[in-house]
């Protein structure tokens, strides 16, 4: 419940950073810069990075415990391949999430303080551009190793059983639940709504990874239903 909370403030620094209000534009100047940073506050990017601050450590104790949960439930197989990615997926997250966050908030706030001594948008977006640019190869391994590694450990594991739901339905509806599938399919169609239902899109990445924890907490449950969690106390 840690971790869900960790990455429901993933999900309040996401709106800080990206939601627009009505009729303000949506231009890009280059592919990150956002000609609607201008006009936000800058408590704004303040507050999101520390939602991302706090946040990172609350994902790591939720990620961490279902891990745990995870190492008691599959005692026959040792070392299964998914095992291993997603422990280095929240690994990675733990350790990079915090520096990501801050660096797409650092990027706006570089494009949104040098336009305000300068005035030449075009100029100062080519500035910020390039400061995203020096900093993208990390944030894309980040995104490689966190996002798509544990997407692909949490497939593996709903259509494995190890996630233990009762029908297809419920597993087709569980593939859904991490960090690419939520955000592909969920947010590319919130996107396509007028304002403002459109701007609930930009938080869809993080919830993914709160649902992730959410079948978690259906893995604990059925441990503690048939006895399993409680055996392996009595084991240690």
């Amino acid at each position: 419940m840690i971790g869900i909370i960790g990455c429901l403030l993933y999900v309040c620094g996401d709106f800080l950073f990206s939601a627009t209000g009505k009729g303000q534009t949506t231009e890009m100047l280059g592919m990150f810069t956002r000609v609607a940073y201008l006009d936000m506050s800058t408590w704004r990017m303040v507050v999101s990075i520390l939602c991302g601050f706090v946040g990172t450590l609350m994902y790591y104790m939720g990620f961490h415990r279902f891990y745990w949960l995870l190492r008691r439930h599959r005692t026959a197989e040792k070392h299964p391949a998914w095992m291993r990615i997603f422990h280095t997926a929240y690994i990675t997250g733990a350790v990079a999430w915090t520096w990501v966050h801050a660096m797409f908030m650092t990027d706006a706030l570089v494009f949104r303080f040098v336009y305000q001594a300068y005035g030449d948008m075009q100029q100062v977006a080519d500035i910020a551009n390039r400061v995203f640019y020096a900093n993208a190869p990390g944030m894309a391994a980040a995104y490689i190793l966190c996002d798509i590694g544990l997407s692909a450990a949490m497939i593996a594991m709903v259509w494995k059983g190890v996630i233990p739901l009762k029908s297809q339905a419920g597993r087709i509806l569980a593939t859904m639940c991490n960090p690419i599938m939520c955000p592909g399919l969920v947010g590319n169609l919130l996107s396509l709504f007028p304002w403002p239902l459109n701007q609930l899109d930009h938080g869809t990445e993080s919830f993914g990874h709160a649902l992730v924890l959410m079948l978690g907490i259906i893995l604990l449950k059925e441990m503690h239903r048939s006895g399993e969690l409680h055996a392996g106390y009595e084991q240690e």
